[in-house]
């Protein structure tokens, strides 16, 4: 099988793609990061030891995979693609610690976890049409590393860190802002990227916060849904005709609300995090 040496240059992409007789798919969301900049930027943002317990989602040819492998010896890589599968498999095959898991990230990781435990840090270029699945995945799901260095489509990551207040601003914001600080790394053209896609990428890191370690998740997650089901109509209206009305009364609901410092009449896009979790724990404060 041919190696890739140079990840820069995209002729010597190309030429192991068609060696290997690897293709690449449109539905996989693949792109290959083809900047040393941009990879030297990710790798220093991850802050990597020795000991650390990586996993990379999506690493196509290795092109971060090699870069971490120089550092620590416990790397598990999740692709989807077979042949990049066995492509990784090959490549790296004599490398202590290393593993492939193969199949769709969302689907897989749980089981990863159940065996080996929570990484210390995650990385990946995340597919544009699956990384909103994938963070939340890990969030609802309190798979939380100390670190989170990703790549995000721009309009993504602007909706991941966009305050209260702004036209960005949304049920994710308020998922991810509920788990993570989240840093803006800087932007990436298209043309650090073979294929160039048609947008412009963010690198964002996450770091948890712990903030709210005694909240009421699974009601969390119900409530900023329902907030932002539909984003102009007032909070009454949203909260009352989704989950939240179906399991609550509204009068119990407009207290907690009015407690919380939240109007009912006010708007989704207005409310800061730390007020949602206020409403979260009047309400269970009140059911009790």
């Amino acid at each position: 099988m041919k190696l890739i040496k140079n990840y820069d240059s995209v002729s010597e992409i190309q030429s192991v793609l068609t060696s290997n007789k690897l293709n690449m798919s449109k539905r996989f969301g693949q792109n290959f990061l083809i900047s040393s900049t941009a990879r030297s930027r990710i790798i220093n943002a991850l802050e990597l030891d020795t000991q650390s317990k990586v996993w990379e989602i999506g690493p196509g040819l290795g092109a971060m995979t090699h870069m971490v492998l120089e550092v620590i010896k416990n790397l598990i890589v999740f692709e989807i693609d077979y042949g990049f599968i066995r492509y990784l498999e090959y490549a790296f095959s004599s490398s202590d610690g290393f593993r492939v898991i193969s199949g769709d990230f969302v689907k897989t990781w749980g089981k990863v976890l159940e065996q080996v435990g929570k990484p210390d840090i995650i990385l990946g270029n995340l597919p544009y049409n699956s990384a909103s699945a994938i963070i939340s995945s890990l969030i609802e799901k309190k798979c939380i590393p100390n670190t989170m260095v990703i790549t995000v489509q721009k309009e993504m990551g602007q909706r991941m860190i966009s305050p209260p207040g702004s036209k960005n601003y949304s049920s994710f914001s308020m998922l991810c802002q509920y788990a993570f600080n989240i840093k803006n790394l800087g932007d990436l053209r298209s043309g650090s990227f073979y294929p160039a896609p048609d947008v412009t990428s963010t690198i964002l890191k996450l770091t948890p916060h712990n903030l709210y370690p005694n909240v009421n998740s699974h009601l969390y997650f119900k409530i900023i849904r329902d907030l932002f089901q539909a984003r102009r109509k007032k909070i009454k209206n949203n909260l009352s005709r989704g989950w939240v009305g179906d399991h609550f009364d509204w009068e119990f609901v407009e207290k907690a609300l009015l407690s919380a410092s939240i109007s009912p009449d006010d708007r989704a896009e207005n409310i800061p995090v730390s007020k949602i979790v206020r409403l979260v724990g009047n309400i269970g404060i009140m059911k009790t």
